[in-house]
């Protein structure tokens, strides 16, 4: 699947961007991370991989890079969202435990 075929055409009205192309970006900004990263710090670049927490090698440092990293290619693709504010920080549960939780969290926000 291309990830250019989620885009809008100039003029339509842009559509929600689907789980798929947020996953993939959520995915591709990790393997990037991992381009900087020594082999005992590697992210798990899989759908069901943690993403920030006990199991996972990021710091809270690593975690908002990498999230701006995301929300960078989200933009490229025509989305465009915040994922290291107070909203996402006050969950109850927090959306960065997964990288599922992660791809609802941002499907979520951009369909509201």
């Amino acid at each position: 699947m291309s990830l250019d075929t989620q885009l809008p055409a100039p003029g339509d009205s842009p559509s929600p961007i689907s789980d798929d192309v947020i996953r993939e970006a959520v995915l591709g900004a990790m393997r990037s991370a991992n381009l900087g990263r020594s082999a005992a710090t590697q992210l798990v670049v899989s759908a069901d991989a943690p993403f920030f927490g006990p199991t996972s090698p990021l710091d809270s440092l690593g975690l908002v890079a990498l999230l701006l990293d995301i929300e960078e290619v989200l933009q490229e693709r025509g989305c465009d969202v915040v994922l290291s504010d107070e909203r996402a920080v006050s969950q109850k549960r927090s959306p960065f435990r997964s990288v599922e939780s992660l791809v609802a969290y941002i499907g979520a926000i951009v369909r509201e």
